[in-house]
């Protein structure tokens, strides 16, 4: 469950930095493009989400660390919907919070064993 979890967010990274980087230059996105990586996002938070009701409790701070991460998405899709410039604080508070997740997800994929304490 871990590994399709992590495909589907590789997948969502790279669907994220290709809007963030578009935005931060000032073009525009594709209208739909934001949302498929909200959908993608959803996907591996729901399998993220079923790991950790089987018993692996390693990844509650990946699950609190997604709830804010998904805020800042929301607050930024809703901004962007009303016509307004997303500030970079929010794009890059939602960025940073999202590459410490994937990595923290990245290792306990490939470290069943481990854990961060």
């Amino acid at each position: 469950m871990l590994m399709g979890a992590f495909a589907v967010f590789t997948l969502v990274a790279v669907m994220g930095l290709s809007v963030v980087f578009n935005v931060w230059r000032g073009y525009a996105v594709e209208p739909g493009y934001p949302a498929l990586h909200g959908v993608a996002a959803l996907l591996g938070s729901a399998l993220v989400i079923a790991s950790a009701l089987g018993g692996d409790t390693r990844l509650y701070v990946n699950i609190a660390l997604a709830v804010v991460i998904i805020l800042l998405g929301l607050v930024a899709g809703i901004l962007s919907k009303k016509g307004k410039r997303v500030p970079k604080v929010i794009l890059l508070a939602h960025v940073s919070l999202a590459v410490v997740c994937y990595g923290i997800l990245a290792f306990f994929t490939f470290n069943p064993y481990a854990t961060l304490a």
